[in-house]
């Protein structure tokens, strides 16, 4: 792995020097497809792209949360400061740790756990053994490239529409003042819960942190089983086999 890698790195930085000597760099270039996100970020319909663009991106396998982040990063520390001195925006601070991708980016901390207590294919139970502590702090890196979602047809719709609901959820109950604006930036590995009480200072926000991973976890459910009946059909078809 280490060849390929130091491959791809020495082709990128031979690439950005190119454009050095041209006048710009890669990050600019970069920032044309995706500087519309700067644009759209404080709209509750540019949230949701936001959230289907990071979860479009992870299912090729690039870092979708790195690269979107990147653009509306001001955004969300302005519209923070603005809401300590009285604003109201969710799009503050930390809201996809928050409330969001709880467990990692997919909203993945039910389906960890489901993985983990209830799975009945071996290839999911090690998976959900592997993912089960990362998943408490939103690491789910395990789950995306083992399970694997990642150019996975099956578990793309649940990858982006159970973050998508629970954005929903999130956005709702906050712009309704039903829980507290986000006035402080938490730590991006904060377990649910204690993530959402740290980002609006309140108890509401722990609550609405939980009820979002519920959330994702019902638009999971369907899918995630199914998924494990098929593996187990395979893995109980390839013992048969062996036996033979």
């Amino acid at each position: 792995a280490l060849i390929p890698g130091f491959c791809v790195a020495f082709v990128i930085a031979l690439l950005n020097l190119i454009l050095v000597f041209a006048g710009t760099d890669i990050f600019k270039v970069l920032y044309i497809p995706f500087s519309f996100v700067s644009n759209i970020a404080d709209t509750w319909w540019g949230f949701l792209i936001i959230i289907f663009l990071i979860h479009f991106l992870w299912w090729f396998g690039i870092h979708g949360a790195t690269i979107v982040s990147s653009f509306y990063t001001p955004i969300v520390l302005a519209n923070m400061a603005a809401n300590v001195k009285g604003a109201n925006h969710f799009f503050a601070g930390e809201p996809m740790n928050a409330f969001v991708i709880i467990g990692g980016s997919g909203a993945t901390l039910g389906m960890a756990i489901w993985l983990f207590s209830r799975a009945k294919s071996a290839q999911l139970r090690e998976i959900g053994k592997a993912e089960i502590v990362p998943a408490i702090f939103n690491i789910n890196e395990p789950i995306i490239f083992g399970l694997p979602i990642v150019y996975n047809v099956q578990l793309f719709i649940p990858f982006v529409c159970a973050p998508l609901a629970s954005g929903i959820v999130a956005y709702l109950a906050v712009t309704s003042k039903l829980v507290h604006k986000i006035i402080v930036q938490q730590p991006w590995p904060t377990p649910v819960g204690l993530g959402g009480f740290i980002a609006t200072a309140s108890w509401e926000g722990a609550v609405l942190a939980i009820i979002c991973a519920a959330v994702a976890f019902v638009v999971w459910y369907p899918f995630i089983r199914h998924y494990d009946r098929t593996l187990l059909k395979k893995e109980q078809a390839m013992a048969t086999e062996e036996i033979k």
